[in-house]
């Protein structure tokens, strides 16, 4: 009788190891499941970014008053405020004076000659090349590579381009010179099909032989696939900004709460996310329905600060008639990652801004009203 009972109690015992077993593989496979896909596909350390220590200011924008056609995106150098449009009926850009309020002129002519395109990205950054102020301006559809001599053309009351070079028809996004014949590209998500679209990155390239130099992989996978591959392209999209010593990239991004900081130098990425935002994972789990929410939407740089326009809530609804937001929240970085302010604005900073150092001014346009204002970063005490 003793036998028995401790043979059944034997089997009782292994049919509970059994199943406690049993559990805890269950629950590795829950938790493989939920676990962050952040180290699958990002190509670089994720870290949490530190709300303990920011400083909070309330600050108020300045107007400036211009007479001349002011609209669309913008880039200021001093005196020089800028307006790039694809609605301007002959060129893409006009510029005006910030001191006078007086127009200068309509520059970068639309068409089909040899000194014209049909679209030229908006300013993503202005150099100097010598004693004149320059930008860099890529015709898709023409194949063609512009160096816009700013200064060159106001003094002559002409577009002057100081070389236009044939470049490889590839989707460029963002175009960023960082010394004699060295440009750094961004190259865009793109879609490869209803279900595969690519995963962005950067390219070091020469500007006159348009051969890469070195790649910039922001993320592990070169390709990520899904139901709709144009929501996976929406959620890679970033603005994105360089250091104005060219040795780092910052990368603001819209639908997560997350800046991505790229080494030049040292090919490193770096992703700083505030805390209990969502992770990669939510790339395999996107069906029918667009992001809902907007984080960071534009942002501008200096050698110390990095300023990224954030919202944080679902997007607005973006149409004519529709009265949009007061988006008014910016904060403030270092090179470093660390969120050091948030400035609270009493006027939408959002959608287009434009750090001029010259100035130490913040500027931007309303996109309902293109009333033009600015911050005084030097009266901020940042």
């Amino acid at each position: 009788m003793n036998g028995l009972c401790a043979i059944l109690n034997l089997a009782f015992m292994d049919r509970k190891i059994i199943y406690s077993t049993f559990f805890i593989v269950i629950l590795g496979v829950f938790a493989c499941c939920n676990k962050s896909k952040d180290g699958y596909y990002f190509n670089g350390d994720i870290r949490y970014i530190d709300n303990s220590s920011k400083i909070v200011k309330n600050v108020t924008s300045k107007s400036v008053h211009l007479d001349g056609i002011q609209s669309g995106m913008i880039a200021v150098y001093d005196s020089l405020f800028i307006c790039w449009h694809p609605n301007f009926p002959n060129h893409f850009f006009n510029i005006i004076n910030l001191d006078s309020g007086k127009e200068i002129g309509f520059f970068c002519e639309k068409g089909q000659g040899s000194h014209e395109a049909t679209s030229v990205n908006c300013i993503y950054q202005i150099f100097k090349k010598g004693n004149d102020i320059c930008t860099y301006l890529w015709a898709y559809n023409e194949s063609r590579l512009f160096l816009w001599n700013i200064s060159q053309s106001i003094e002559q009351g002409t577009t002057v381009y100081d070389t236009i070079i044939s470049y490889d028809k590839n989707r460029y996004f963002f175009l960023f010179y960082q010394a004699e014949d060295r440009l750094f590209i961004n190259r865009p998500s793109d879609i490869l099909s209803r279900e595969e679209a690519t995963t962005p990155y950067y390219e070091k390239r020469s500007i006159v032989t348009n051969a890469v130099i070195q790649d910039y992989p922001i993320y592990k996978k070169k390709s990520v696939i899904n139901r709709d591959a144009s929501m996976l392209e929406s959620f890679f999209y970033t603005w994105d900004v360089i250091k104005p010593d060219a040795t780092k990239i910052a990368q603001a991004m819209r639908h997560f709460p997350q800046i991505n900081i790229l080494d030049i130098h040292t090919g490193k990425v770096v992703g700083f996310r505030m805390k209990n935002g969502p992770d990669f994972s939510l790339l395999e789990s996107i069906t029918d329905v667009n992001p809902k929410n907007n984080y960071y939407n534009c942002v501008q740089a200096d050698d110390h600060f990095i300023y990224a326009t954030y919202w944080g809530k679902e997007q607005w609804i973006d149409r004519v008639g529709v009265e949009m937001p007061l988006l008014n929240t910016i904060h403030v970085f270092d090179w470093n990652g660390k969120l050091l302010y948030e400035l609270i604005t009493d006027r939408p900073f959002f959608r287009s801004i434009w750090l001029d150092q010259i100035r130490n001014r913040l500027y931007t346009i309303d996109i309902n009203t293109d009333e033009v204002y600015y911050l005084d970063l030097s009266m901020l005490n940042l």
